[in-house]
C-alpha cells in the first residue's frame, strides 16, 4: 500500500490528489513501475545504504550485513566521500592513488560488454564512480571474504 502511494504520487502528484482516485499507471502497471521508479532513483543518489545495485559473479546476499559496516565506518555511507589526508575515496574509500587502474582490470572480465564504460572509470575518481561501479570494486576487491583484510581495522566489529 506504501509502496502504491509513493508511486502513485511520483507519478500523478501530491497524496491528496492520488488518494482520490487509483493512479492509471498503477492500475496498469502495478508494482513494476514502481520498481522501475525506484530503482532509477537509487541509481543516482549518492548516500544511504540499499541493497547493492551490483549482484553480479562476486556478490552473494550473505556478505550483504559485512558490506553495510564496512560503508558505516568508512564513509558513513556516503559513496562521494573524499578522505582530506589521503587519496582514499567512495562509500569503500579505496585508496584512489593504488586501486582506480586495478579495480577496472579486475572488473574488466565480466564486463566484456561494456569495456569502453569500464575504461572510462581510469580517468575517474573513485568517489565519483555511480553506485553501481563502487558496489561492484566492492564486491570483486572482497571476493567472496578473501579480501576483507583491505578493510580490517583492529577493534571492529565488521570483519567477523
Amino acid at each position: 500500500m506504501i509502496e502504491s502511494l509513493m508511486l502513485a504520487v511520483l507519478l500523478n502528484g501530491s497524496p491528496a490528489e492520488s488518494a482520490e482516485q487509483p493512479p492509471v499507471a498503477e492500475v496498469q502497471v502495478g508494482r513494476t513501475a514502481y520498481q522501475g521508479v525506484r530503482e532509477a532513483a537509487l541509481r543516482n543518489s549518492t548516500r544511504g545504504f540499499a541493497p547493492s545495485l551490483y549482484q553480479g559473479k562476486w556478490y552473494k546476499k550473505k556478505w550483504e550485513d559485512e558490506r553495510k559496516c564496512i560503508m558505516r565506518r568508512e564513509s558513513r555511507f556516503n559513496y562521494r566521500a573524499a578522505n582530506k589526508s589521503s587519496s582514499a575515496r567512495g562509500a569503500y574509500q579505496f585508496l584512489d592513488s593504488q586501486w582506480r587502474v586495478s579495480l577496472t582490470h579486475m572488473l574488466m572480465p565480466e564486463h566484456k560488454d561494456r569495456k569502453k564504460e569500464v575504461r572510462a572509470l581510469r580517468d575517474k575518481p573513485i568517489h565519483k564512480w555511480s553506485r553501481y561501479w563502487q558496489d561492484a570494486a566492492f564486491y570483486v576487491a572482497w571476493r567472496h571474504g578473501k579480501g576483507a583484510k583491505h578493510w580490517y581495522y583492529p577493534g571492529s566489529d565488521c570483519i567477523g
